[in-house]
């Protein structure tokens, strides 16, 4: 190859490639000079064939896009077809400077980037000389918090021209640096105020913000959008669609957080922080077996009520207690947040007596004192009743209800036959008065009950006793095993089950309920059967421990379950050898 062919070819390559840098989008600003909030379009065009729509989002970085629309040209020349399309963007700056707009993609292609300057809007002054005739602002009261602690942040909207209420809108406050919670308080509010010598109508809203870090915290700049009411472009547009649209902005709020004092409890700064206690029924009496409620409320001003702590509440030995689930309720609707915990207490006593629930406290700092200070319930006097039963040695009504046929015992008695109560003088006179003969014919009958039974016994023997030992064994075991089984598992409904099984066909007590076991349980036994009663019937789920209720009833099989002699030993009582 020559030369000249080489250097012809290197010009054909450097053509193409200007013809394809040529080809891509270009962009064209329709001012070179815009302030901070004034709109302003960018125009994209081409006449390639795209594959995609283009990708605005870059421009958000420094500009709010307001809107979009499209147009295509299609040319015949000489029978040749051209098409060129076209985008339109409106928008509007963030910030002041000289800001770039960025390389927009179209698909395989993409714009150049240009550059813009945008100057701040005019700051007003005491003599009038900027342009004052709407401002936005926001302020916040304390300026340097603690952590935690609710900084109140007043956004406000001042003008003297009039805008259209159909198109006006102002954002919310949001953070740009730092962490903290935004809560808006009430409801917007309008008004006139004196600003510099000019008096201002108002539009004004009302947030709460927590700081969660120490250190710098920054609230964003607030967009006022809206349209000036025009009478005469109002009587040409009615529907208020009219109107020369304007944009202001607020400077930025920097809010220095401080970090809160040593303290040796949980931080909770406020204005106001309240116990309140209710009880239900409100005598504070407890009936065994049967649960009170006590409802207490935390009530702080100036605090969420998430950032209340739970109570730690400890009953005394005799009463049980479980907690619910709290509930959390805040009041945004005044001039400062009121958060407010509730906490729903389960209360049953186990032993009679007289108990003293602790004191109930929290600290917390106070805002205006600026020192710490302590909410605090009172101790509060419980008595429990109904679990003892009335010893007759010390009851002077019990003569009152002894049965007058003393012969007549209740079923369920747990008196040996040995220990039944002996005949009074007047039964032992009578008994001497019986005759002779019916003293031989009670005699001889005793006799022939007593040989029949000796034979039926001898008989029987063997057989007998393997099917006692075969059909006790269960009666005695099983039901025990299955509430062993379930205490174990700490399944509180099968142990249940269990315990009607082992009164019903151990301990034979008539009615075969959990109450009849409670009146001759111990003070162990009564506590398990309590605790187990108020998680089964409780309205919120419980953890239940079943090896307490197992322990006691071994306890109590050991110790105080009435031994009944065999029938065996009721006949060889009374016929001694």
């Amino acid at each position: 190859m020559s030369v000249s062919k080489f250097i012809a070819l290197l010009l054909l390559c450097w053509s193409l490639s200007c013809s394809v840098f040529a080809a891509g989008v270009q962009v064209q600003l329709e001012r070179d000079t815009v302030q901070v909030g004034d709109d302003f379009t960018l125009t994209f065009s081409t006449d390639q064939a795209l594959t995609s729509n283009p990708d605005f989002t870059p421009l958000n970085k420094d500009f709010q896009v307001t809107g979009t629309s499209t147009s295509t040209n299609v040319q015949y020349i000489n029978g040749q077809m051209s098409q060129q399309t076209g985008w339109i963007v409106s928008l509007f700056a963030n910030r002041a400077g000289n800001l770039q707009i960025p390389s927009i993609n179209f698909g395989s292609v993409s714009s150049e980037p240009v550059t813009i300057q945008v100057l701040d809007q005019a700051v007003a002054d005491p003599k009038g000389n900027a342009n004052n005739d709407i401002l936005v602002e926001l302020t916040a009261d304390p300026p340097n918090p603690y952590v935690q602690q609710q900084v109140i942040v007043t956004q406000r909207l001042l003008h003297v021209v009039p805008l259209l209420p159909t198109r006006a809108s102002m954002s919310h406050p949001e953070l740009e640096k730092g962490k903290g919670l935004i809560q808006q308080l009430g409801t917007t509010k309008s008004g006139v105020i004196n600003r510099n010598g000019v008096r201002y109508n108002m539009i004004e809203r009302r947030y709460a913000v927590f700081p969660q870090v120490s250190g710098e915290l920054t609230i964003g700049r607030t967009v006022f959008q809206g349209a000036l009411d025009d009478r005469r472009s109002r009587q040409i547009d009615p529907f208020g669609l009219s109107g020369k649209q304007v944009r202001r902005f607020s400077t930025p709020l920097v809010i220095n957080v401080q970090p809160h004092p040593q303290v040796q409890s949980t931080w909770l700064p406020a204005n106001s922080l309240t116990l309140n206690a209710h009880w239900e029924p409100v005598n504070k009496t407890l009936k065994a077996g049967e649960p009170v409620t006590l409802t207490i409320a935390i009530i702080a001003d100036g605090l969420m009520a998430e950032q209340l702590p739970a109570l730690d509440i400890k009953p005394p030995m005799g009463i049980k207690g479980y907690a619910n689930q709290p509930e959390f309720r805040n009041d945004l609707g005044g001039s400062s947040v009121i958060g407010m915990r509730e906490e729903k207490w389960v209360l049953m006593g186990t032993a009679d007596g007289s108990y003293v629930l602790p004191e109930i406290k929290i600290d917390w700092w106070d805002l205006k004192a600026k020192k710490m200070q302590t909410a605090r319930i009172e101790p509060t006097p419980l008595k429990v009743t109904g679990v003892g039963q009335t010893n007759p040695k010390n009851d002077p009504n019990a003569a009152a209800v002894t049965p007058a046929n003393p012969s007549a015992e209740p079923a369920n008695s747990l008196l040996n036959p040995a220990e039944q109560t002996v005949p009074s003088s007047q039964t032992q006179t009578e008994s001497k008065a019986f005759s002779q003969q019916q003293w031989l014919l009670m005699i001889a009958v005793a006799l022939g009950l007593a040989i029949l039974a000796g034979l039926w016994f001898w008989l029987k023997q063997g057989k007998g006793k393997t099917q006692a030992v075969n059909t006790a064994a269960p009666s005695r075991i099983s039901p025990l095993k299955a509430l062993q089984t379930a205490c174990q598992r700490n399944d509180a409904q099968a142990a249940f089950q269990g315990l009607q099984a082992w009164i019903r066909e151990d301990l034979k007590l008539s009615p075969a309920t959990i109450a009849s076991l409670r009146t001759q349980a111990d003070l162990p036994l009564k506590q398990a059967l309590d605790d187990l009663s108020t998680v089964l019937y409780a309205s919120t789920t419980h953890v239940w421990d079943g090896q307490d209720l197992w322990k006691a009833v071994e306890h109590y099989q050991q110790v105080d379950t009435p031994i009944l002699p065999p029938q065996a030993q009721g006949l060889a009582d009374l016929y001694p050898n």
